[in-house]
C-alpha cells in the first residue's frame, strides 16, 4: 500500500512544468492527516510506503515531523513494515533536518534537473532567478549523512532543456558523485514531431546509452532509471501494472483522495475518489480501477507493449483525457528508451561485463 500526503500547496520555486498546481499558502490540517492515516490502516496490507510531498513539504517541517511520528506509531502498533520517502526541491536540507531524515530512515528524492544550464531553464524563483546553487548545497548536506543508493536525484527532461541532457548526466555522476539518477521526461511538453527533431532526440538518448556503456567498462556503477528499468522489463518479461487508485492513495491538503499524487494539481476534484472524512467513493474508485490499462488499437499488436508505460493512468489522463488511452509522444519515447536500453544490455552482456552481470543477473 502507498500513502502520499500533500502537506502544502506552497513552494519557494515557480517551475513552469510543475504538475502540483498554483502555489499558495494552504496547509493540510492535523485532523486531515489523522483521518488519512486511520483510513489507510483499515486497508489490509503487508507493508506501507509513506510519501510526503507538496508543494515543498519541508516548508512545513514541524508538521512533517508530527505526521511521520503518527504513521510510525500506527505501523509499529500493527507490526507493518514502513518505507518512507520525501520528495523535495532541496533548498531546505539543513544539517539538522538531514540528520533527522536519516535517523527516521527516509529515502530522499531531490529535484535537480542537471547542470546549471539545464536546471535553471525551468527551476526558478518567482523573480526568475535560478535555484541551481541552492539545490547543490542541499545535496552536499545530504551526502554527508546519506550513502550511495539511499537517495536519488530527479531530473526533468523537457523540449527546452533536452540538449543539455548528456552534459548534465556527466556532471551529476562525475562532479556531484550522484550514482542514482532518475530522468523524468515531461511528456506534457510541446515536443516537436518533425523528422529532424525526432532524430535529434534519438541521438541524444543513444549518446546517453554510449556513456553508460563506457562507465561500466571503466568499472563504475551508474543507475539511470530509464535504462535500468527497461533492461529489467526485458529480463522479467514486462512492466508492473500501475496501482492507480487501488494500492495507491494520494491525499490533498483539503483531504480529498486521488488515485495518484500527480493528479491533485489545484485540487479541483476532477478525479477525486473520496475524502478522508467520508471515506472512498467506492463507485467512482471501482470505475477508475476497471478502466486501468491500455485500449489503444495501435498498441495491441506492438511487440513492446508489455515493456511500455502505456498504462500509466495519470500520464494518459493528462495527455488524452482518458486513463486507458495513451499518446503518441509516450509511444515514441518509450520505444526509444527500450531501444537504448537493449543496446546497452546486449553490448555489456556480450562483453561479459562483471558489474553489469552482477547488477542484473546476480553474478
Amino acid at each position: 500500500m502507498y500513502l502520499s500526503l500533500s502537506l502544502t500547496h506552497n513552494c519557494q520555486l515557480r517551475c513552469d512544468y510543475c504538475y502540483a498546481g498554483k502555489k499558495h499558502h494552504k496547509v493540510i490540517s492535523k485532523e486531515t492527516i489523522l483521518n488519512a492515516i486511520a483510513l489507510t490502516f483499515k486497508i489490509p496490507m503487508q507493508k506501507l510506503e509513506f510519501g510526503l510531498f507538496g508543494g515543498e513539504p519541508l516548508l512545513e517541517w514541524e508538521l512533517f515531523v508530527w505526521a511521520t511520528e503518527q504513521v510510525e506509531a500506527e505501523a509499529t502498533k500493527r507490526n507493518i513494515p514502513l518505507i518512507k520517502t520525501v520528495t523535495t526541491n532541496g533548498l531546505l536540507l539543513t544539517p539538522d533536518r538531514v540528520d533527522w531524515l536519516r535517523a527516521h530512515g527516509f529515502y530522499v528524492v531531490v529535484s535537480l534537473d542537471g547542470n546549471k544550464a539545464m536546471h535553471n531553464t525551468h527551476r526558478q524563483h518567482a523573480n526568475h532567478q535560478g535555484s541551481f546553487e541552492e539545490v547543490v548545497k542541499g545535496i552536499e548536506q545530504l551526502q554527508r549523512r546519506y550513502g550511495d543508493g539511499e537517495y536519488t536525484v530527479v531530473s526533468v527532461v523537457t523540449p527546452q532543456n533536452i540538449h543539455h541532457l548528456n552534459d548534465s548526466v556527466a556532471y551529476l555522476f562525475e562532479q556531484l558523485q550522484i550514482k542514482k539518477i532518475h530522468l523524468s521526461l515531461n511528456y506534457y511538453g510541446e515536443w516537436a514531431e518533425d523528422d529532424e527533431a525526432m532524430e535529434a532526440y534519438r541521438d541524444i538518448y543513444h549518446n546517453l546509452g554510449a556513456y553508460v556503456i563506457e562507465q561500466y567498462r571503466q568499472g563504475r556503477v551508474i543507475d539511470i532509471d530509464i535504462i535500468d528499468d527497461k533492461i529489467k522489463t526485458q529480463i522479467s518479461g514486462g512492466c508492473a501494472i500501475c496501482s492507480f487508485g487501488e494500492r495507491k492513495i494520494a491525499v490533498a491538503v483539503s483531504g480529498n483522495l486521488y488515485p495518484c499524487e500527480r493528479l491533485i494539481g489545484d485540487d479541483e476534484g476532477d478525479l477525486s475518489i473520496g475524502n478522508v472524512y467520508e471515506g472512498f467513493d467506492q463507485s467512482r474508485r471501482s470505475g477508475l480501477i476497471a478502466q486501468r490499462g491500455n485500449s489503444n488499437v495501435e498498441c495491441r499488436d506492438c511487440p513492446l507493449r508489455e515493456r511500455c508505460m502505456n498504462s500509466c493512468g495519470c500520464t494518459n489522463y493528462t495527455l488524452t483525457g482518458q486513463i486507458n488511452m495513451t499518446h503518441g509522444v509516450v509511444c515514441f519515447f518509450q520505444k526509444l528508451f527500450i531501444e537504448v536500453a537493449d543496446r546497452v544490455a546486449s553490448t555489456l552482456y556480450r562483453e561479459k561485463n562483471r558489474i553489469f552481470l552482477e547488477k542484473f543477473y546476480g553474478g
